[in-house]
């Protein structure tokens, strides 16, 4: 549905539980853009599906109401088209921070690049940026590098990225389309390839054009929410990428309270609906049954 914004609270009319895409302008904190949607439209409850750096731009999901539940199952993948600069490391692997090290880049080919990409597709330990919100020993790590503390080692986690594509050759700058799983640093994986090209790099520019099933061809920028101009995905409607069950009235009972309901389902996630199409919950296949793992009792 569209929104045409009014003046004060008790006028605005539009669901009380949704989803909206946004598109995040660079030089923006993700915090400052929900703060900014959350008093334009008078949101009490909402979040973000996924932040980006200050210097990114691109989709962000703002849920709000009961949709601020379904966080933990849209996203898993998320798609950007980024530029590495080569030759410049800097402190925070992007271009907000200072330049920590300079080196010639090598007279390299097409070919050498995208042999070194292949190296970071799949699963793979990344050693995350020294400015991320990841902590160590209780605290998170842009603190202890504000402070000035020296870290001996950071910390790595697992990742997971599906497909990494060179767009662009013209050193010292690659354009790359990245597919990746939620928690891969772009940023380390611009600063993993300088290294590996043995010049050092960092992230110098970042689009995030994808967010689980949802595209920035379909966000809307802070100026169109202002204006009224936009469209809310209703909180029954925000999970178009799993397969839905719908179900009889006498099995909605059983599944609100816990209980599983039998039948044919393969193994994955599915959304339970009732017949007025009403979200009743997040349920997984077990074969020859369905096991609630997440209800919104109040549907």
């Amino acid at each position: 549905m569209t929104l045409k914004r009014q003046t004060t609270e008790s006028q605005l009319n539009f669901p009380s539980d949704g989803l909206i895409l946004v598109n995040k302008p660079p030089g923006m904190r993700t915090t400052e853009l929900l703060n900014k949607v959350k008093s334009l439209l008078y949101l009490k409850r909402a979040g973000h599906g996924g932040t980006l750096d200050p210097f990114a731009e691109g989709l962000i999901l703002i849920l709000y109401g009961k949709a601020t539940k379904l966080m933990d199952y849209i996203g898993d993948e998320k798609e950007y088209l980024g530029t590495i600069k080569l030759g410049e490391v800097t402190d925070t692997d992007d271009p907000d921070g200072k330049i920590i090290r300079e080196g010639e880049v090598p007279s390299l080919t097409k070919k050498e690049v995208e042999k070194v990409f292949s190296r970071f597709k799949g699963s793979f330990n990344q050693v995350v940026p020294l400015y991320s919100a990841v902590k160590k020993n209780g605290e998170r790590l842009y603190n202890k590098a504000r402070k000035g503390e020296k870290i001996k080692s950071l910390p790595y986690r697992e990742v997971l990225v599906k497909e990494f594509d060179l767009v662009d050759f013209s050193p010292p700058f690659l354009e790359f389309r990245c597919l990746a799983h939620r928690g891969t640093y772009m940023r380390s994986l611009a600063r993993d390839v300088g290294e590996a090209l043995g010049c050092g790099a960092h992230l110098s520019k970042l689009i995030r054009i994808r967010v689980g099933p949802y595209e920035i061809d379909d966000s809307w920028k802070l100026s169109d929410i202002e204006k009224g101009n936009f469209e809310i995905i209703e909180f029954r409607e925000a999970l178009p990428h799993l397969k839905t069950i719908t179900l009889r009235e006498d099995a909605v009972w059983d599944f609100v309270h816990g209980g599983k309901v039998r039948g044919f389902y393969p193994r994955g996630l599915y959304q339970v609906k009732d017949n007025r199409g009403n979200l009743l919950g997040i349920a997984k296949g077990e074969t020859y049954a369905v096991q609630p793992i997440k209800v919104f009792s109040d549907s």
